[in-house]
């Protein structure tokens, strides 16, 4: 009896929840699982497609950077993967400033763009391609000093987005991260940490960086994966659990991934192999998925090394995308039903820079025109 009347004023308080407040918590749950409410009831399927543009979006596609007419106007393009049109998508990018279309970085629906008007000055700006929206960043004042970009951005958190600065010592091999600075869109203003970080967090991203919980988190040579704060603190090191190079990491499903092939006692690649770290408090990680190296290219290649490239763990289902060959042929390979697919040829004169895209259809206060 007392659960039959707990179950009654359960249904209650949920029937009294307002369209705003049912889709501000929609807001906060993964695309995937907001496409399967709209099986809820027709009333359910009506309000998801009424809010939609306050609603997480999935994957659409890849941005990424061709050579141009010179060495240094490379051509942004963007290959769409979602099966169906993507008209908010402006690779042209004509709402920014002329020439400022070099793409650093990509971080759930925003975009890093940056220009050298000469070696001594640079521009950067954020942009949102749904919206057309964009901001410049202020000037760090550091000239023409080398350094990496990268951007950390989580609407289901915050509004505010992070751009991160990293700088090296050429001094040592592989080179060391000598400081890091790190705008913050909350407070417009720059904070830098310069300090001498260990081997496992000092040489610096090396490929795709992940932003979780409120931290840059990037592979490094030792191999390991670094973590960094918008402090531009590091915060720890979590071990690769294969304890290998040329790994890759990403963020799919709320969980760090991390993917890499092994190699037999003959140093041949064999296996594919994914794990998920599904305990990040106790750096646990577990084998998500393993497949023989030679099915998942879609053919024979004598140097996967060299034939092959990561391009994304997709973030709402278990399919990896990668290049194959010269002609960066794009593939993907599906985990559940271990299967292969081409989607398309993008090129040789692709640059090695594949920024997966997820639209962000909502406004920020952060950017502006």
């Amino acid at each position: 009896m007392v659960k039959g009347r707990r179950s009654k004023r359960q249904r209650c308080l949920a029937a009294s929840l307002t369209d705003d407040l049912i889709v501000e918590i929609l807001s906060r749950l993964p695309a995937r699982s907001v496409c399967r409410f709209k099986c809820v009831s027709m009333a359910w399927r009506d309000l998801i497609s009424a809010h939609h543009r306050k609603l997480p979006q999935t994957l659409a596609g890849f941005f990424t950077m061709h050579d141009g007419e010179g060495l240094l106007d490379p051509v942004p393009y963007f290959t769409n993967v979602s099966g169906r049109d993507c008209p908010s998508v402006f690779s042209s990018f004509d709402f920014l400033p002329p020439n400022h279309d070099y793409l650093q970085d990509c971080c759930n629906g925003l975009l890093l763009c940056s220009y050298w008007p000469n070696p001594d000055e640079i521009h950067s700006y954020v942009c949102n391609p749904a919206t057309r929206k964009w901001v410049e960043l202020p000037d760090s004042n550091l000239g023409g000093k080398s350094r990496g970009f990268r951007l950390g951005f989580d609407p289901t958190v915050s509004p505010h987005f992070y751009v991160f600065e990293f700088f090296k010592d050429y001094d040592h091999f592989p080179p060391l991260v000598a400081g890091v600075q790190v705008y913050s869109s909350e407070t417009g203003q720059r904070v830098r940490e310069q300090t001498e970080w260990d081997k496992d967090t000092g040489t610096g991203p090396v490929s795709t960086t992940v932003f979780l919980n409120g931290c840059l988190h990037y592979l490094t040579y030792d191999p390991a994966i670094a973590v960094v704060d918008t402090q531009g603190k590091a915060r720890r090191s979590i071990p690769v659990p294969d304890n290998k190079d040329d790994g890759f990491i990403q963020l799919s499903q709320g969980h760090l991934h991390y993917a890499n092939f092994e190699a037999d006692n003959e140093d041949q690649v064999v296996r594919l192999v994914v794990y998920a770290l599904e305990d990040y408090t106790k750096q646990q990680w577990t084998l998500k998925h393993s497949a023989e190296a030679e099915y998942v290219p879609g053919r024979r290649s004598s140097n996967l090394a060299r034939d092959f490239e990561w391009v994304a763990i997709h973030p709402d289902c278990n399919m990896i995308f990668y290049t194959v060959g010269w002609d960066k042929t794009l593939m993907s390979y599906d985990m559940d039903r271990r299967r292969v697919q081409v989607i398309c040829t993008l090129g040789q004169d692709t640059r090695e820079v594949y920024l997966p895209y997820v639209p962000l259809l909502s406004e920020l206060q952060a950017l502006h025109t």
